[in-house]
């Protein structure tokens, strides 16, 4: 009897810990509807964005680079370069400037050694959101009795890699605190509403909680 409460409560957090992605995807998706075109005021592209904020951080050793990778819109700390999609690097809209301004903030927080290992947390969890499919099916095919083991083993680690990537998240809020101030400073994001800027910089940072849903091959072929 045990053993099925057990194993209703990992299945429980297991599947929560695997939809957590989806959730910030939706609400991010949400939010790009409802102000996911407004034009900045200002108007400055992304590219734009990162480089103010770099100066005015007196950064000048990151660059700011346009590439069209498979992964874009990252803070390469290695290089060190803000990898923008073409979209992000020449787009005007306050989202974009918002995604281009949370990277930027990564690179004051490599200033400040506050960065930590972030780019290569990122990349693990779109490396576990691409394999835990095939992880899962592995398990699921274990033999008869090792199979609820392997189960309850597999909804433990998805659901502390959930916990840890939601933990993670802290940094990513304070990335985009950090590239807000920096252009609220700067008059740069006069003209809009409150509402709109926390909506974009919301979204901005519910990006990175998606990462291992929308950099996948299965959310791909759900569709989006």
């Amino acid at each position: 009897m045990w053993q099925a409460k057990f194993l209703i409560l990992a299945l429980l957090l297991g599947g929560l810990a695997l939809a957590l992605p989806w959730l910030a995807y939706r609400r991010l998706k949400s939010l790009t509807r409802k102000h996911g075109r407004v034009l900045l005021v200002r108007g400055i592209s992304g590219a734009q964005a990162a480089r103010i904020i770099l100066l005015r951080g007196k950064i000048e050793q990151v660059d700011v680079d346009e590439t069209s990778l498979a992964i874009t819109d990252y803070y390469s700390a290695f290089e060190p370069a803000i990898k923008l999609s073409p979209e992000t690097y020449h787009g005007r809209t306050l989202f974009d400037v918002a995604r281009a301004a949370r990277l930027a903030g990564h690179a004051l927080q490599h200033r400040d050694r506050r960065l930590g290992s972030q780019s290569s947390w990122d990349s693990f969890m779109i490396l576990w959101g691409n394999g835990w499919p095939f992880l899962l099916l592995a398990f699921i095919f274990m033999k008869e009795g090792t199979l609820i083991f392997g189960l309850m083993t597999f909804c433990a680690i998805a659901a502390i890699l959930a916990a840890i990537h939601a933990a993670k998240h802290r940094n990513i809020v304070d990335a985009a605190r950090r590239g807000r101030a920096e252009l609220a400073a700067a008059n740069l994001l006069d003209g809009h509403p409150r509402e709109e800027i926390d909506d974009a910089f919301t979204a901005a940072c519910l990006e990175n909680l998606a990462l291992p849903y929308t950099r996948t091959w299965w959310g791909m072929l759900v569709g989006r």
